[in-house]
C-alpha cells in the first residue's frame, strides 16, 4: 500500500463523520483529484468497498480498514518510498560494511524493478551531493565513493532522519548498531563525564553517543579516518584528564585503536557539546570563559527586555545561557550542529519564544559571520522558555474558587488535593461551602461539587469530591480552555484596533511567498503604516526560519518598527506556496514599539486559534471582512459551563 493511501485510511478511521474531499486533500497535502484516485485504487486493490463515497464526502468501513492497516503494518519493514529505499541502501553500504550491493538482489528485496532501482540511485546522487559522496553503478552492482569523514556525516544524517523528528533513544541506537553494546557505551560516557565534573544535556548526550557509535562501528571494520586535523588544543587540566580517560576507556572496552585523527574528532565533539558543571557565581563564570560571551548575554537580556518586555536577568538563566552561547558558536564554526527533535513543536506551540530565539540567532549569525540552523535556534528557545515558565508560574495562574459543602471535612481534603496537583496553574482564592458565598468574589474558573442555580459569567467545571485523580483530564482541559480564552480575548476586544477592512484580501493575484510579502508590504507602505525598509526586515526574519505554522503564515519584521500597528490578512481558497508549505491564511504583522506588550498575545492568539484545521476551513469560506470578523467573534467568545 502506498504511504498516502495508508495515511488516507488512518485519517478516515479517526473520524466519526463524513469527510469532504477538500478536507482530505488539505490534510494529506494532495489534490482533490488524487483523493478520488486513491479511494478508487484502495477499493479496487482489495476488491471491497473499504471507503464509501457520496455527495457529502467519504466514510470508511472501520472493521475492514482495521484489518487492512494491521496487514499493512506487517509489510512495513520493506522500504516503500524512494527516501526509505535510499536510506536502506546507504545503511547497508556504510553500517553493514558491504563494499557493493548487487542490484538484482536489491530489486528482489525491495520488490521493485531494475529500472526503478537505477532511478532511485540516480536521485540519491542528486539528493546527497552536499555530502560529497557518489553512488556508482558498475557490473550490476552499486557502491559508495567518498571520504570516510563524509560517509560518517551522511550516516549520522540518515539515522537522525529515520527517527522522524522523535528523540533518539538507546533502544533505537541499539537497533542501528546491533554489533555494539550501546548500553555499555552509554554508561561509560556518563560515568566518565561525571567523574570529571562535566555536564551533558539529553540532546547533547544522544548526539555524542551517536557519533561515537559511528566511529566505533567504522573503526572496527577497518575504516579509520585518514585525513583532517590532529593538534589537540586543550584548555585546562580537567579537559586533558577527561580526554585521556575517555580515550583509554574506549580503546580498552571496545578493542579500538584511535589514531590522532580519530582523537581530534572526539575532542571536537566534546568541546562542541559538553559543559563543565555550572560555576557558582558570575566571577567564576568569567574566569572560566572570559568576558566575550558574558557581555553578549547581558546585551541579549537588555534587548529582549526592550523589545518584548521580558526580564531574563536572573543569574540562573544568564549563567546557563552564557555557557550555551559559547558551545553554540563553537558548534557553528565546526559545522557540528545538534539535532533537536523538539524544534517543530517549540515553533508551533511557543511562537513568541521561538521568535525571541530567532532574534538572537540572527544577531549571532551577523556578528560571527556564520550559519545557525533551526535545531540550534530551538535550543536557544528552550533556555528562554524555561526561564519564562519559571517566572510565569505564579503570574499566569487562573483565579479559581472551589464550591463544596464541607461535610466531614470533604471540602478541606479536596482543596488540599487540588493545591497539590494544580497549584502551579490555579490560584484558588476561595473555598466556599454554599452558592450564596460566590456573590462577592471575582474569579475566572469555578470548580463545584454541586449543581448551580445561577450563572456567573465564568468557566464552570462540576467535579466529584471523591477520586479526584480520575478527573484530572477534565480539570486540565478546563485550564487549557481558560488560557486559550484569555489569549483570544485580545483578538476579540481589540479587533478594530488591529484589523481594517482595506487590509483584508481574498485570493490576491500573487500566490507565492516572496510575491505576496512584496504585495502586502507595498500596501502598508502606501498607507504610510511602515517605512521603505519594512519589507527587507520581514524577508530577513522569514529567511532565518519560516513563519508558516501548518496552513497559516505570520510574517513580521525583525524589529517593531511600524508607524502604526496593524494586521494585514490575505486568504487564498486554493493556497499560497510558502516555501515547502501550502498556506491558506497570511497575517502580516506590523508592530509599533508602543504596542509591543500586545505583540506576544497577538502572535500566540493567532497561532492558537488558526491552528485548528476546522477554523482554517471556515476562514477559507469567508467572502468579506464582515465574515472574517464574525468568525473571530464566534470562536473567541467565553466558553459555556462545562
Amino acid at each position: 500500500m502506498k504511504k498516502k493511501q495508508s495515511e488516507l485510511i488512518q485519517y478516515l478511521s479517526q473520524q466519526n463523520r463524513t469527510v469532504k474531499s477538500m478536507e482530505l486533500a488539505n490534510v494529506l497535502q494532495i489534490s482533490a483529484r488524487s483523493v478520488k484516485n486513491y479511494v478508487s485504487e484502495i477499493n479496487l486493490l482489495y476488491d471491497k468497498k473499504i471507503i464509501l463515497s457520496s455527495r457529502q464526502g467519504y466514510q470508511i468501513n472501520r472493521q475492514l480498514s482495521y484489518n487492512l492497516l494491521l496487514n499493512d503494518h506487517h509489510d512495513s519493514a520493506i522500504p516503500q518510498t524512494g527516501e526509505e529505499r535510499a536510506f536502506y541502501i546507504i545503511k547497508q553500504l556504510i553500517l553493514e560494511h558491504t563494499s557493493s550491493l548487487d542490484l538484482f538482489e536489491l530489486c528482489d528485496y525491495l520488490c521493485i524493478s531494475y529500472s526503478t532501482i537505477k532511478s532511485v540511485i540516480a536521485k540519491m546522487n542528486k539528493t546527497f551531493s552536499a555530502y560529497h559522496v557518489e553512488f556508482i553503478c558498475k557490473n550490476d552492482c552499486v557502491k559508495i565513493m567518498g571520504s570516510e569523514k563524509d560517509k560518517r556525516r551522511l550516516i549520522s544524517y540518515i539515522i537522525n532522519e529515520e527517527s522522524n523528528a522523535r528523540f533518539l533513544d538507546i533502544q533505537q541506537l541499539g537497533e542501528c548498531f546491533y554489533h555494539i553494546d550501546v548500553e555499555a557505551l552509554h554508561k561509560l560516557l556518563f560515568s566518565t563525564f561525571k567523574r570529571h565534573n562535566y555536564y551533558l544535556n539529553d540532546f547533547a548526550a544522544v548526539n555524542i553517543l551517536l557519533q561515537l557509535l559511528i566511529l566505533i562501528e567504522r573503526n572496527l571494520a577497518g575504516n579509520e579516518l585518514n585525513m583532517g586535523e590532529t593538534a589537540l588544543s586543550i584548555e585546562s587540566q580537567s579537559e586533558a584528564s577527561l580526554l585521556q580517560e575517555l580515550f583509554e576507556q574506549l580503546e580498552g572496552q571496545f578493542l579500538l585503536h584511535l589514531n590522532p585523527y580519530e582523537k581530534f574528532e572526539i575532542h571536537m565533539l566534546i568541546k562542541a557539546h559538553a559543559t563543565s558543571s555550572l560555576p557558582a557565581s558570575k566571577t567564576e563564570l568569567k574566569k572560566l570563559i572570559g568576558n566575550e560571551f558574558l557581555s553578549l548575554t547581558d546585551y541579549y537580556v537588555d534587548q529582549v527586555n526592550s523589545h518584548y518586555l521580558i526580564d531574563l536577568s536572573d543569574e540562573r538563566f544568564t549563567t546557563a545561557f552564557t555557557l550555551h552561547l559559547e558551545n553554540l558558536i563553537l558548534r557553528a564554526k565546526l559545522g557540528r550542529f545538534t539535532n533537536n527533535p523538539l524544534a517543530e513543536s517549540i515553533k508551533l506551540n511557543n511562537p513568541i519564544i521561538f521568535d525571541i530565539a530567532i532574534y538572537i540567532g540572527l544577531d549571532l549569525m551577523e556578528r560571527y559571520h556564520l550559519s545557525i540552523n533551526e535545531d540550534e535556534i530551538a535550543f536557544l528557545a528552550i533556555h528562554i522558555g524555561a526561564e519564562i515558565e519559571r517566572q510565569n508560574m505564579s503570574l499566569s495562574k487562573i483565579r479559581t474558587v472551589l464550591l463544596c459543602p464541607n461535610y466531614r471535612d470533604i471540602s478541606t481534603e479536596l482543596l488540599n488535593s487540588l493545591l497539590f496537583n494544580f497549584g502551579n496553574q490555579l490560584d484558588i482564592i476561595g473555598n466556599v461551602y454554599n452558592e450564596n458565598d460566590l456573590k462577592n468574589l471575582s474569579f475566572s474558573l469555578l470548580l463545584t461539587t454541586i449543581p448551580l442555580k445561577h450563572s456567573y459569567g465564568c468557566d464552570v467545571v462540576q467535579i466529584s469530591p471523591f477520586n479526584l485523580s480520575a478527573q484530572y483530564n477534565i480539570i486540565y482541559d478546563a485550564i487549557l480552555k481558560r488560557q486559550d480564552t484569555d489569549k483570544n480575548k485580545k483578538l476579540r476586544t481589540n479587533f478594530h484596533t488591529f484589523f481594517e477592512s482595506d487590509l483584508f484580501f481574498i485570493n490576491p493575484e500573487p500566490n507565492n511567498r516572496e510575491e505576496i510579502i512584496t504585495y502586502l508590504c507595498g500596501i502598508l507602505q502606501q498607507k504610510e503604516y511602515v517605512d521603505h525598509d519594512f519589507e527587507a526586515s520581514v524577508l530577513k526574519r522569514e529567511n532565518a526560519a519560516t513563519t508558516a505554522f501548518g496552513n497559516i503564515a505570520i510574517p513580521h519584521s525583525v524589529d517593531m518598527n511600524a508607524v502604526k500597528t496593524s494586521i494585514t490578512i490575505a486568504i487564498s481558497k486554493s493556497g499560497f506556496q510558502w516555501g515547502g508549505n501550502t498556506v491558506y491564511l497570511i497575517f502580516l504583522l506590523a508592530i509599533n514599539k508602543a504596542d509591543k506588550t500586545a505583540f506576544r498575545e497577538l502572535y500566540e492568539s493567532l497561532v492558537s486559534l488558526f491552528g485548528d484545521k476546522n477554523i482554517i476551513q471556515e476562514a477559507r469560506a469567508c467572502n468579506s471582512f464582515k465574515d472574517f470578523e464574525q468568525l473571530i467573534y464566534n470562536h473567541t467568545c467565553p466558553p459555556k459551563i462545562l
